[in-house]
């Protein structure tokens, strides 16, 4: 993972660090709460790791057996571990704007036209 994608863009107010920190916590909370066979992994603390939040978001989107294709998966996985279009287009080494398609498109897929119906679908 790019760390810069991780951070974004340079934060505009003193707010925005705990915005992100807090979707961030929220985001593993969903994976965690959702990770029924990833009980018995190995991990430090409380946090779920990047790359198995991952693995775990895909997983779920794959069972809903919508069709997807894989950078459609890629990109509402990122999105549901709280990046970016910019953090996730850096992530994969795309540009932002196939990010906005990728995630169009799936949403369609899915029947949904936000991220927070993406979070309840999954939950």
């Amino acid at each position: 993972m790019n760390a810069d994608a991780w951070e974004g863009r340079p934060m505009q107010d003193s707010s925005q660090p705990t915005v992100a920190k807090e979707i961030w916590r929220l985001a593993v909370q969903v994976a965690m709460a959702s990770a029924d066979q990833w009980k018995g992994e190995a991990w430090e603390g409380e946090v779920l790791p990047p790359h198995l939040a991952l693995q775990l978001f895909r997983r779920r989107l794959v069972a809903l057996e919508r069709g997807m294709t894989q950078r459609e998966l890629d990109v509402c996985a990122r999105t549901l571990i709280g990046l970016t279009a910019e953090g996730i287009a850096l992530d994969l080494n795309i540009k932002k704007t196939s990010v906005l398609t990728y995630r169009k498109r799936a949403y369609a897929r899915l029947g949904i036209s936000s991220q927070t119906q993406l979070f309840r679908l999954l939950v």
